[in-house]
């Protein structure tokens, strides 16, 4: 083995380093998060990064994104672009794969069932519940990442990882999703046309985008990376659920426990095909969950 990983080797073993690098992993969205993600897996020496991302670099972007460059054309910069060009600058062994599509669309289903591990790093309530049924289907360990920054008199800032391995926990039993959301988002192009015709346009994307910085990205990813290494190379089981409290410098473990009768750890759980989780990409939100 190559002198290359001999730091990470003295902490978790040349075994170790031998199960990081027999690892395919998917990122879906390679933003602030996402980006970070891809920086530290490829500094892991992965056997495959995929990323999945259907948006363009643009100006507001460039604040937190590792993966940007000063000379990335705005518009005509796909993301997942620049998140190859970070991980072949670290280590061009590494395999990528890019889908520059929804993460509702055919082509990216297809490299998350071929994955050993998923990283959602998105924004959008409705595509977690896809990623987590769709990886709960095919027995796929899922990371969800999180940041978030509120504002008011005392401002809150952090995030959170969830992860979901064995069908003992997940988005939707752990409470980390807001459910009123999700029907918003996954309610398909007729619902989106009815609230459009009421409202004008559809409320819920006004004001969507809020604050974001890299140092909190950068701690969130980081959290999760760790988590999935640790667990990888046999230090220890990773943890469910992970809440990082930036205002307050702290980092929890939260031990809430799990529904036992969660329809997406118990019901779906190694259905593969037969969950049609398929059924999303037919019902064309792919284009509203990019």
């Amino acid at each position: 083995m190559s002198s290359r990983y001999d730091r990470s080797v003295r902490f978790f073993g040349k075994e170790g380093q031998e199960k990081l690098r027999g690892t395919k992993a998917t990122i879906v969205g390679v933003g602030g998060v996402g980006g970070h993600a891809a920086q530290q897996l490829a500094l892991l020496g992965l056997h495959s990064i995929a990323l999945i991302d259907a948006e363009e670099l643009d100006e507001t972007n460039r604040n937190r994104y590792p993966t940007a460059r000063a000379s990335d054309k705005i518009p005509g910069t796909p993301k997942v672009d620049i998140g190859e060009r970070l991980i072949n600058e670290i280590e061009p062994s590494i395999e990528v794969i890019k889908v520059q599509d929804s993460v509702v669309s055919e082509r990216a289903f297809q490299c998350i069932t071929r994955s050993d591990w998923v990283f959602g790093c998105v924004d959008s309530e409705g595509a977690r519940l896809v990623l987590t049924e769709l990886c709960a289907a095919y027995r796929i360990p899922y990371i969800d990442v999180a940041s978030d920054i509120e504002g008011g008199a005392e401002p809150r800032y952090g995030g959170r990882v969830c992860a979901a391995i064995d069908g003992d926990g997940c988005l939707v039993c752990l409470r980390q999703l807001d459910m009123a959301e999700v029907q918003r988002e996954l309610g398909g192009p007729e619902a989106r046309k009815v609230r459009e015709a009421i409202y004008g346009v559809d409320r819920h994307q006004l004001g969507r985008a809020g604050p974001s910085v890299a140092s909190i990205n950068g701690v969130a990813a980081s959290l999760a990376v760790t988590e999935f290494m640790v667990h990888v190379t046999g230090v220890r089981k990773l943890h469910r659920l992970l809440i990082y409290r930036a205002n307050m410098g702290t980092v929890s473990v939260s031990w809430d426990a799990a529904d036992p009768d969660c329809f997406y750890c118990k019901g779906v759980w190694g259905l593969g095909a037969a969950a049609d989780a398929e059924r999303y990409i037919r019902s064309g939100i792919g284009e509203f969950l990019r």
